[in-house]
């Protein structure tokens, strides 16, 4: 596999950009050819936004949305009972929520509680750091290294570090760790 094409659903405000933005510095962190991009809706907060992430050994020529993405992270988990085209992919789904779901083409359904493990850590409902560490969790398990835990880590310690909050450095690393060590 050349290439990794992950798709990100959420609603605007609940860092689907931000997530597409990690995984992408921590891809040029290992060296790969990335390409991280949002596409809005309605530009509102609450309003439905996808993110899309390439991650590839080659030079990346293509520039529109991904159609069918090898993974894709679902930060807010009811987006996926509304969007029928979260219920059509057979890739593997990472979905923040707390319970079963069902009538999804997908195999292979990871359901984490990334907002009630980003209450206990960060004190505010923010699951996407969760949803990275469950994401390079299943990535790990498939063989397919893109992207490495540590760079992750280093791309949260300088992102805090940048805005000053250093103080979320630890509480997000925690997240990340929770999100790699989901049961499945």
């Amino acid at each position: 596999m050349d290439t990794i094409n992950i798709s990100i659903y959420g609603r605007g405000g609940q860092g689907a950009k931000t997530c597409a933005q990690i995984i992408a510095e921590a891809g040029v962190k290992a060296g790969k050819n990335v390409q991280a991009f949002p596409e809005y809706g309605p530009e509102r907060r609450g309003a439905p936004v996808r993110s899309y992430v390439r991650l590839s050994n080659k030079p990346i020529r293509t520039h529109e949305p991904i159609l069918n993405p090898d993974v894709v992270i679902v930060i807010d988990g009811n987006l996926a009972n509304v969007l029928k085209e979260i219920k059509e992919y057979s890739s593997p789904l990472i979905i923040n929520g707390n319970a079963e779901i069902k009538g999804f083409k997908s195999k292979e359904i990871f359901i984490v509680d990334g907002t009630k493990i980003s209450l206990e850590e960060i004190k505010i409902n923010n699951p996407n750091i969760v949803l990275i560490g469950s994401l390079l969790k299943i990535l790990e398990d498939k063989k397919i290294n893109f992207i490495k835990y540590k760079d992750v880590e280093k791309v949260i310690k300088e992102t805090f570090t940048k805005k000053r909050k250093e103080h979320f450095i630890m509480p997000n690393l925690n997240c990340l760790k929770r999100g790699y060590n989901f049961k499945k």
